[in-house]
């Protein structure tokens, strides 16, 4: 397993104009010898990269918003009102509209839809004075087990062939989100997906993303180990290194992996459904408090930004991520790629390019030797290209508020 001092090593500095050269060849070619990245052991199985790689996470609840701007295959809803305390706010009480209408809009758009159910309301929580991060209550595990079959059997039978994947709870090895206890989080799980395969058997059904706090791979590891294993079609994890570059979660990545072996669930998709960096406003809005005491590392919007989104989706899929939801299109805390008035940041460009250098090929693997990193795709023709890039702070702790101007050739070419 690459550690953190082999990610971080100096390297030979390249001039400070281009130098990402992209090779075209016929014959297969070798991976970086000596390299501290090198991968592709569990790329072949996903096959070439299609649209439904690239996901974002939308906040939607504004039906004014506009739709985004970048090429994208999936969405993921949430932070969008669309969870069940604003779905069902009275026993019995049901308020579809909004979410009616964005499940509308991916249609329209074409794009496939990972639905979070998660949240209790306060009439139907454990604990309904609980403070959590989004309203009182909302993090505590439902105190009738019924309420919640409900809960999932109703949005399963209005969305059945609409939605293709629902995720069960979000980040629950953080009280803030889950304040129940990992069992508990099992069986919701395990009802959630008995009453969605009852519905909907082809839709599937993905374990709930942990994150941050220490001790996001070892819930993770005990979830699965204490029966969630049984009731998943798909491991999620939220691979966030905030502080650091894209390179970063290589590590995370492997450990999540070798989790899933232990387990016995290494044969299923890893998803990431989370995973964004801080990326500096343009239009003078204020950093808010959340993010510049937060200690992240601030992202230019523009270059140093662009050559994160591209190696953050080169390097996830050449460690057998099989879909990546960016983290996100909008978001007040800084973490959007666009500004308050909805205007892309310049960043974006990045996104679009990385999807025409990505879709219809295979990553066939990423390295790292003394003159940067690189990663070869391949093609349907089996001819291969490589993208090589070179960043000295991509392991370096760096926290905010100051964004850095990054070189050129920190983005892949």
């Amino acid at each position: 397993m690459a550690t953190r001092a082999r990610l971080s090593k100096a390297l030979v500095h390249w001039p400070s104009t281009w130098r990402l050269t992209v090779a075209t060849l016929v014959a297969s070619v070798g991976l970086v010898a000596g390299s501290g990245l090198a991968v592709g052991q569990v790329t072949s199985a996903l096959g070439a990269v299609d649209i439904d790689y690239f996901g974002l996470v939308l906040r939607r609840f504004d039906a004014a918003q506009a739709w985004p701007t970048v090429p994208f295959g999936s969405w993921r809803i949430w932070d969008s009102h669309a969870t069940w305390p604003f779905l069902e706010p009275q026993k019995g009480h049901w308020e579809l509209g909004d979410l009616d209408r964005m499940i509308t809009e991916a249609q329209t758009h074409k794009v496939n839809v990972l639905l979070v159910l998660a949240h209790s309301p306060k009439w139907a929580s454990a604990r309904p004075t609980e403070a959590s991060g989004y309203g009182l209550g909302f993090a505590a595990e439902p105190i009738d087990i019924n309420d919640w079959r409900n809960y999932v059997r109703t949005v399963a039978t209005r969305y059945k062939g609409k939605v293709a994947a629902y995720q069960i709870w979000n980040e629950p090895s953080d009280t803030n989100h889950f304040s129940g206890t990992l069992q508990q989080l099992v069986a919701l799980t395990c009802d959630a997906y008995k009453t969605v395969k009852a519905i909907d058997p082809a839709a599937k059904v993905v374990s709930a993303g942990s994150a941050g706090g220490g001790r996001h791979i070892q819930y993770l590891n005990d979830f699965l180990a204490a029966g969630g294993a049984k009731c998943i079609d798909v491991v999620a994890h939220h691979f966030y290194v905030p502080r650091f570059g894209p390179e970063e979660m290589v590590p995370l990545i492997r450990q999540v992996r070798e989790v899933m072996r232990k387990n016995g669930v290494d044969a299923m998709p890893l998803w990431n459904t989370e995973t964004g960096w801080w990326i500096a406003n343009t239009d003078g809005t204020p950093d808010h408090a959340m993010v510049a005491k937060g200690g992240w590392r601030k992202l230019d919007a523009d270059i140093e930004a662009g050559a994160v989104i591209q190696r953050a989706f080169l390097l996830a899929r050449a460690e057998g991520v099989a879909r990546f939801y960016w983290y996100a299109w909008s978001n007040s805390y800084g973490w959007g790629l666009t500004d308050s008035a909805g205007n892309p940041k310049p960043a974006t460009k990045y996104w679009t390019r990385a999807t025409e250098l990505m879709v219809n090929q295979q990553l066939t693997g990423c390295s790292q030797d003394a003159s940067g990193y690189a990663c070869n795709l391949q093609d349907s023709a089996r001819a291969l290209k490589t993208v090589r890039w070179r960043d000295l702070t991509s392991g370096v702790r760096r926290e905010g508020p100051a964004a850095q101007p990054a070189a050129l050739d920190s983005v892949p070419r």
